[in-house]
């Protein structure tokens, strides 16, 4: 199985390099994951407007992982940025971290919350909540306040962060699992879940499982709900 996971902003090699190694360490043994970001788009997507940047090049990604023989493809942001649009564009699964996490948190968890990064986020994901049909089960979107591009290089700050909101959640809104809400958060989620003894649910890797279960299950988006554009010049 071959899984395509575009990192949705420009080429950032410590990304590239946690993404794989973390991904790798939960993937099947018979998944070869390959992780590439964009030429053109956003140094970072902390907001609709950076989106708008990054899809034409995820877009673009998605075709040619599909020409490329390439079994799924997983768009590595919590936003999902241009989900819909690759869906109809090809035919094999196209996954989005948020939609694969509240999935796995669902089954999970009645209550649930999200943490972010900043807190212009957090109406998109209130959106995407909406829309995924979840505005029931998730009880809260917190965030740290540390911008996407700062995450690694703010370790401590951003442990002590998520671990502060994350027991806020759980006291205030009652959550009974906690969603980490950007995908550049990826690897924080053990040491998290030991703090709060609750589940906690680290997007890009429950979005690589969610493809692998989908080519596995030989499932994919309906056409009829994604179906193909109407052939045009662009």
């Amino acid at each position: 199985m071959k899984v395509f996971v575009i990192l949705p902003i420009l080429k950032h090699p410590v990304y590239e390099e946690i993404t794989f190694k973390e991904l790798a360490q939960v993937a099947s043994k018979d998944t070869e994951i390959h992780v590439e970001s964009l030429e053109e788009g956003p140094p970072s997507i902390e907001s609709v407007y950076d989106e708008v940047f990054a899809v034409p090049s995820i877009v673009k990604l998605v075709r040619r992982a599909e020409d490329e023989g390439y079994d799924a493809v997983i768009i590595d942001c919590m936003g999902d940025p241009g989900l819909d649009a690759a869906r109809e564009v090809a035919k094999i699964p196209v996954v989005g971290p948020c939609q694969a996490s509240i999935a796995l948190a669902s089954l999970l968890a009645s209550r649930f919350s999200i943490i972010t990064v900043l807190k212009n986020v957090i109406p998109i994901l209130h959106d995407l909540a909406k829309k995924y049909g979840a505005t029931d089960k998730i009880v809260s979107v917190r965030s740290i306040e540390v911008p996407v591009l700062d995450l690694e290089k703010k370790w401590s700050e951003v442990k002590a962060a998520l671990e502060t909101q994350g027991r806020a959640a759980i006291e205030a809104e009652r959550a009974e699992a906690i969603i980490l809400g950007c995908t550049g958060m990826i690897g924080m989620a053990r040491d998290l879940e030991k703090a709060l003894g609750v589940p906690v649910i680290d997007p890009a890797p429950a979005a690589l499982m969610m493809a692998e279960a989908l080519v596995r299950l030989n499932l994919s988006h309906s056409k009829l709900k994604y179906p193909y554009p109407p052939a045009k010049q662009r």
